[in-house]
């Protein structure tokens, strides 16, 4: 039998939802407190974890949320009880605080693959194709396992500047376990993984 949660009438599934979306996006934040606090973290780091923020949310959370561009905001695209757990308007915050986290994860597996040379002082191939790898792999699972209950149909979802294909053109590139994964959903993270690695070699140059 299915659980309820009485707040929002959120069922198990549900909450699980919620309850991933708002520690993946209040885990940088408090990370972010800590290290500042503690002077654990350089600002190249800092300068391109704000830059993530910026660039997730005007990339593609902003227009995804609300539709700008032909899409159903996302309150249209989900249940009632989600819509109360995670208001329309915190949506894009808390999604784009989540891709700061992940880019933040990122970052973290270069440094544990590059410890004798820093992989920001020259393009590096290799360093490329790590965030690339945990980039999409991320984006994967939470195309088809966290967020498929608010994707809705294909057309649904906003043209973006990291969606430059829009819905217009949306193949499904595969299916795990009967649940879509699309090329409008993982463009974003192909197309920020150039940027991010670019900017993190360019902020490292000039702060350091």
């Amino acid at each position: 039998m299915s659980l309820s949660l009485s707040y929002c009438n959120l069922n198990n599934v549900e909450l699980w939802l919620v309850a991933r979306i708002y520690i993946a996006a209040i885990l940088p934040v408090l990370l972010s407190i800590y290290f500042y606090l503690t002077k654990q973290i350089s600002y190249h780091y800092g300068i391109i974890l704000i830059s993530t923020f910026f660039l997730a949310s005007l990339g593609w959370e902003v227009w995804m949320t609300y539709g700008f561009a032909g899409g159903l905001p996302v309150d249209l695209r989900r249940s009632d009880g989600l819509n109360c757990a995670i208001p329309i308007h915190l949506n894009w915050i808390l999604n784009s605080l989540a891709d700061t986290l992940v880019v933040w994860i990122g970052l973290y597996l270069l440094k544990l693959k590059y410890k004798n040379k820093s992989p920001f002082i020259k393009w590096q191939w290799s360093a490329f194709f790590i965030l690339l790898l945990w980039f999409v792999t991320q984006n994967i699972y939470v195309e088809a396992f966290l967020y498929h209950l608010q994707l809705g149909s294909n057309g649904d979802i906003s043209w973006a500047p990291f969606h430059p294909l829009g819905s217009w053109f949306n193949p499904i590139l595969f299916e795990i376990m009967g649940r879509p994964v699309t090329l409008q959903s993982q463009s974003s993270w192909v197309l920020m993984t150039p940027l991010i690695y670019y900017l993190s070699i360019w902020f490292y140059k000039k702060f350091n």
